[in-house]
């Protein structure tokens, strides 16, 4: 992707369409248990995981701002309108290449 940054700690900075840095870095396991339990029946709604909440929380800073993990529904909605539909899609894409290049990986030791 051209516009990322692979920093020491695991993290990627994304550049959005608004001009703005998101930082990302995949939750851990426990993290994603929590927001799915936290979504309660709107969790079974694949399409609204998948490009709202997930995206949403990847994200750990927004330019110079650190992102705190949503604990609340509230939080999490905030944080899915802060971060928009641009960031989102970026971070989707993101996403998307992450996986497959780990799905790539692990074909090529098997």
């Amino acid at each position: 992707m051209a516009d990322e940054i692979k920093k020491e700690d695991g993290s990627v900075v994304l550049k959005d369409e608004k001009g703005r840095a998101l930082t990302v870095r995949e939750p851990d396991f426990l993290q994603e248990a929590r927001i799915t339990r936290l979504c309660g029946e709107a969790s079974t709604n694949v399409g609204y995981m998948y490009a709202y909440v997930f995206p949403s929380i990847w994200v750990t800073r927004i330019d110079d701002n650190p992102v705190p993990f949503p604990t609340t529904f509230l939080q999490l909605e905030a944080l899915i309108g802060r971060v928009g539909r641009n960031g989102c899609g970026v971070v989707l894409k993101h996403m998307k290449e992450a996986r497959s290049s780990v799905a790539h990986e692990d074909g090529v030791k098997n």
